[in-house]
């Protein structure tokens, strides 16, 4: 049975409240406790289930357990409980609400005690949101630092470098983009951190801070920046791992050289790609998405092709030949297939031609994600590549089905498939390796 809760609703409900003693809160707790069973893929919670996706993840899905049925309950998927207009978090109802398993939100929170963080930092069903926080103590950062899930704190304006130290212990996803400056000192203390740090709200970074934050561990989103100085390029050049830097507009030769030496994947969506950055940005090790202008010349996306590692190449919308042919002779990574990728997923039609010519390709994954309807020809063509997306694809005919099916490589999603007929899908369901949703794996029965 699936029972479907309402997302805004909820958080109506729930963002009316202004004042809880212990024991709402514990009810409220309970309110929003549903169980997930477990079945052979695991976890019966489907992101690919339109229910759960029109939902924002607000369902609970329950599996009857019936006659012969080994499954056991084993978690708990949880709605969010929003929150937004509680005004103070007394010790006893943190308490109580630590015990929720999903998403706290308590964003009109504007300041706690160390005993109250140190209650919400024993959550451990989600991530905490406590984005009206302006000013954050090192006792209470200290305590926060100990919980076991995300944690946002944007409001908070300064860090000094004590409370970052207590934030460092954190190991999961932490958000401050708040902050719109970073001292030397607290970006030493933050390097420490191993979860994903995401420091959208800074829009200078000084080549002392970028040589501390280089060795973070986790991912480092800097959506704040447009520019970079040489030395902020320099250090970030030298890092090991997920680097975002979503709107830097510009980069000198020495800078995107810099950034070349990069290890790890590398987020430009909003540079000019002239032809010192394409070359540069070429020679990059690991995964590459960027964003460029369909009118992009030729010799630039040859460049660009040469990237031995997975290449999103993002705004390119048509293909001719020439094109294609540049893209399918993206090299391989160590001289072994398989281990690159190219994915130009803003290309909506392609001609038999041009799919022919992309098929040769052998770098690794080839994603086309933005093509919807798939011929005969087409399908003809691309089939031919062994590791293939097509997850645009809604719909498909029998005899587009039985081409499909015929797939002999390693690998053929068709996650977006919602249309087909009893005989296309059987002929699909016996390719073992067309990966298709999960609620058309296997055939509808009777119960």
């Amino acid at each position: 049975m699936t029972e479907v809760v309402d997302a805004d609703a909820l958080k109506k409900l729930t963002g009316a409240i202004r004042h809880l003693d212990a024991a709402r809160a514990r009810q409220l707790v309970a309110a929003f406790t549903r169980p997930a069973v477990a079945g052979e893929g695991g976890v019966a919670f489907d992101r690919d289930d339109p229910v759960t996706g029109a939902t924002h993840g607000c369902v609970t899905l329950e599996q009857p357990l019936g006659a012969g049925c080994s499954a056991a309950v084993v978690g708990h998927f949880k709605t969010h409980l929003h929150l937004h207009g509680l005004e103070r978090l007394p010790l006893s109802v943190a308490r109580e609400l630590a015990r929720h398993r999903g998403h706290l939100y308590l964003d009109r929170l504007a300041t706690i005690t160390p005993t109250v963080a140190a209650e919400l930092a024993a959550h451990a069903g989600g991530g905490i949101s406590l984005d009206n926080i302006r000013r954050l103590p090192a006792t209470v950062a200290a305590a926060l630092g100990r919980h076991g899930g995300e944690l946002s704190l944007n409001g908070v304006a300064r860090l000094d470098a004590a409370a970052a130290l207590g934030l460092a212990r954190h190991t999961h996803r932490l958000d401050l983009d708040g902050l719109a400056r970073l001292s030397p000192r607290a970006g030493a203390a933050l390097s420490r951190h191993s979860g994903d740090l995401f420091l959208a709200g800074l829009t200078r970074l000084s080549g002392r801070v970028a040589r501390h934050l280089a060795r973070h561990r986790g991912q480092i989103h800097l959506h704040g920046l447009t520019e970079l100085t040489d030395a902020a390029a320099a250090a970030l050049g030298g890092r090991t791992g997920y680097l975002c830097l979503s709107r830097v507009r510009r980069l000198t030769p020495p800078q995107a050289a810099a950034l070349a030496r990069q290890t790890g994947p590398l987020h430009l969506y909003a540079v000019d790609v002239t032809d010192a950055v394409a070359e540069c940005l070429g020679s990059h090790t690991g995964a590459l998405m960027i964003q460029v202008s369909d009118d992009l010349p030729l010799h630039r996306l040859e460049s660009l092709a040469h990237h031995r590692g997975p290449l999103a190449i993002n705004g390119l919308e048509t293909l001719d030949e020439r094109r294609a042919a540049v893209l399918a002779a993206q090299p391989f990574r160590h001289g072994v297939a398989g281990l690159s990728g190219l994915f130009i997923d803003a290309v909506e039609r392609i001609t038999p031609a041009v799919a022919a010519i992309l098929a040769t390709h052998r770098a690794g994954e080839l994603s086309l994600r933005g093509v919807k309807l798939l011929t005969e020809d087409l399908a003809a063509a691309l089939v031919r590549h062994p590791l293939l997306a097509l997850d645009g694809v809604q719909s498909v005919t029998d005899r587009v089905a039985a081409i499909l099916a015929a797939h002999s490589g390693g690998v053929l999603s068709l996650r977006g498939l919602e249309r087909a007929s009893p005989r296309a899908l059987a002929w699909l369901r016996e390719n073992p390796g067309i990966d298709l949703p999960r609620r058309l794996r296997e055939p509808v029965t009777d119960r």
